[in-house]
């Protein structure tokens, strides 16, 4: 699970890599390159680490000290030297010829890692081919064609799975899959398990593709409870912590609730424009990653504030504990309404936003008041 979290969170990292746009190629002090274009061609280049983004990305016969983070529509990497890891992730990956001594973290479409080697390499896909060395290797796709040589352990979970001629794994070999996969006879692996995938295993769907209502049903209520209890978790972290905060924002949104909705409306969208604004330009980009990225947390937890707050407002006289966890059942029961959910969800947000939005803006007139008063006072 830990490995497919990587790999899902190193896609979602290098699709918003793609949508800061750095005009042509630069390289600071560090021998850091930042490189986006509609066309990225990095041709025997050495560097320390380099972040490329573009329609499509090519980096051939180069060295990078450091890791080597591309995004595009086709990327691919050839015959390169990395000395931590390599990230790619598009439409059409390549890696072929290259020596990674970390890990290869691979996420698209279609993938192809041939005649590369690596400490581990993740790939998460459509069609997902490997043919190089590592000593892990974990794959999860719909089509998987492993011919590669792992002096440890293999993973492989796909719809369709082959195992060619030639293959090497020390380790153990465990394929899930929905039919049983084709294994060659002259493969040599230290120990083989396979684990076929039944209808409750791919989310309601069953073999022949008909959706199950019933296991549909039951994916929901386990995946409610579920985070019914990690955010109820949360919000106990969050009455700990922060249990000044959800009161005033509680009696700020019952005080004041037009300036709240407004606050949170305008910030909710305009704060993303912003940081994208500030990256356009070199000079400003960090603060438009670290806006960003402040951004993104503030949605994540926006959930579990709105409901350890909001629940003071209709259970003023429960323990704060506990009124914080029945607040977050009940969001989390309404997200899994359909469309209803998503509304719920992004006013949630927008609470959590327009609280701090407002706690800073009285803060940095607070601040400004003083200090008027504090010249008037000199002054006289």
């Amino acid at each position: 699970m830990s490995k497919k979290i990587i790999a899902l969170f190193m896609t979602a990292f290098l699709l918003i890599c793609m949508c800061v746009p750095v005009l042509a190629a630069e390289t600071d002090s560090a021998g850091t390159v930042f490189a986006a274009d509609e066309t990225v061609s990095l041709d025997s280049v050495p560097f320390f680490t380099s972040f490329a983004c573009g329609q499509s990305v090519n980096i051939t016969d180069s060295k990078a000290q450091g890791s080597i983070m591309a995004a595009g529509r086709d990327v691919s990497v050839d015959s390169t030297v990395v000395n931590e890891s390599l990230y790619i992730a598009g439409e059409k990956v390549t890696s072929t010829g290259n020596e990674v001594s970390g890990n290869i973290y691979a996420a698209g479409n279609s993938i192809d890692i041939e005649e590369s080697s690596a400490n581990g390499v993740y790939a998460a896909g459509n069609e997902i081919t490997f043919g190089g060395t590592s000593k892990g290797f974990w794959a999860a796709g719909t089509k998987i064609t492993f011919s590669g040589k792992v002096d440890g352990d293999v993973v492989l979970e796909g719809e369709s799975v082959e195992v060619e001629s030639g293959a090497v794994v020390t380790g153990e070999l465990r394929i899930v899959s929905a039919k049983e996969p084709e294994v060659a006879e002259d493969t040599s692996i230290g120990s083989y398990t396979y684990e076929e995938v039944d209808e409750e295993k791919v989310s309601g769907l069953s073999l022949t593709g008909k959706v199950s209502i019933g296991s549909i049903i039951w994916s929901k209520v386990k995946s409610c409870v579920y985070w019914v209890i990690a955010m109820g978790v949360f919000g106990v972290i969050l009455c700990w912590l922060f249990n000044s905060h959800l009161a005033k924002a509680a009696e700020l949104i019952r005080e004041k609730p037009g300036l709240m909705i407004g606050t949170g409306i305008i910030s909710w969208c305009a704060i993303p424009v912003l940081a994208i604004f500030l990256c356009c330009s070199y000079v400003l980009a960090p603060v438009g990653g670290m806006l960003l990225l402040a951004y993104v947390l503030l949605n994540c937890a926006g959930l579990a504030f709105a409901g350890a707050s909001l629940a003071r407002l209709f259970l003023p006289n429960m323990n704060i504990y506990l009124s914080a966890i029945i607040g977050i059942a009940v969001l989390e029961v309404l997200i899994m309404i359909p469309f209803i959910g998503i509304f719920i969800g992004i006013v949630a947000d927008m609470y959590l936003i327009a609280y701090v939005v407002q706690t800073i803006w009285t803060r940095v007139k607070s601040e400004k008041a003083a200090r008027v008063a504090v010249v008037e006072e000199e002054q006289q």
